[in-house]
């Protein structure tokens, strides 16, 4: 396996489906830092090599695409896609907060030996940069579209969900996450690894509501949330109740969104809006339906990462209101800072 994912350490490259077993992942990592690629596969995992580069044919392909990623992966390429084809669709219903303009692009081609699909998923996003999640399919265990929904949910949105918020002043949101299998697993084995949730915990798209874990979908939607912003993140959202937001629209006014969560996680709570520091309206951002309400947090600020105006577009006149709209049973006083932050370069 990598070294320890800790302090940031890694971004997912990649996740290549096994040869041998369906639904089953090896993820190309590479380290921030150095660029160095690592793999879970056993290739990787177990070449003692002492001062020798790590390398298997995963990380291989993986090197190649990140030098040329138009010419590496040869063979019958897909046409250009609308975002209402089924594998942008699902991903969007996983992760509604990613906004901007999607495109998908998939190609046959072989590694080693074994002929495989991938499909590699962009997101223009509004907020400026594209984010790309790539997801390697076995042909034979996925000779259709519809069998690759949840792959490409999962891996690549989760991918671009991760660059979304490294822009935006999150590294640590969106850590590499542990393979999954689209499979029943026992009640008693998913209690034993409570702490260590994978995206067989989250996946709510297509016919993946039920996946014989005993799961309802606040549980699931919670998971989607822990797994997602990782565990120092995590209580720092559970210990201060919100998480800051740096506009980009807004430059010169150094705004920032707080994005709050009611403490006893059963109502939406307004944003409040800070302008150079100053605590100036509240905005409504109400559920569009019936849906968790950490789904819905996650929604709101993920689209305020990724695509700003899209999350104002429905803040009306009527969704604006003073500060303090919402407080309940008692005023709630900022005591906490809201530094506006410039973001990071995006491609």
């Amino acid at each position: 396996m990598p070294r320890s994912l800790a302090n940031g350490d890694y971004s997912l490259v990649m996740a290549i489906e096994s040869t041998s077993r369906a639904n089953s992942w090896y993820r190309v990592l590479a380290d921030r830092r150095t660029g160095s690629l690592s793999c879970d596969c056993p290739a990787w995992t177990f070449n003692q090599g002492g001062e020798q580069i790590r390398t298997c044919k995963h990380t291989r392909v993986a090197q190649l695409l990140a030098t040329d990623q138009t010419s590496t992966i040869r063979g019958e390429q897909s046409d250009t896609i609308s975002e209402e084809h089924p594998l942008i669709s699902a991903t969007r219903q996983q992760w509604p907060g990613l906004g901007g303009l999607w495109s998908l692009e998939q190609r046959r081609s072989m590694i080693g030996r074994v002929p495989y699909q991938f499909v590699l998923l962009r997101l223009a996003m509004g907020n400026g940069g594209i984010a790309t999640g790539l997801v390697a399919f076995t042909e034979r265990h996925h000779p259709t579209e519809a069998s690759m929904v949840a792959g490409v949910a999962g891996w690549a949105g989760y991918t671009i969900a991760a660059e979304v918020a490294r822009v935006a002043g999150y590294p640590m949101a969106g850590q590499p996450p542990e393979h999954f299998k689209v499979a029943h697993r026992a009640g008693a084995a998913a209690r034993s690894r409570a702490t260590r949730i994978g995206l067989s915990d989250i996946l709510h798209v297509g016919d993946q509501l039920d996946l014989g874990d005993g799961l309802t979908p606040i549980q699931r939607a919670e998971n989607t949330l822990r797994l997602f912003l990782g565990e120092q993140l995590y209580q720092q959202l559970e210990q201060q109740h919100f998480l800051d937001v740096s506009s980009v629209r807004y430059v010169p006014n150094q705004r920032v969104y707080r994005v709050r969560r009611d403490p006893t996680k059963r109502r939406e709570r307004r944003v409040r809006v800070f302008e150079k520091n100053r605590y100036i309206n509240d905005y409504c951002i109400v559920r569009a339906q019936a849906v968790p309400e950490a789904d819905h947090w996650l929604t709101v600020f993920l689209r305020l990462l990724s695509d700003e105006d899209g999350a104002l577009s429905v803040v009306q006149s009527f969704n604006v209101f003073g500060p303090h709209s919402d407080d309940y049973p008692d005023r709630e006083e900022e005591t906490v800072p809201a530094i506006w932050q410039r973001r990071a370069a995006v491609a």
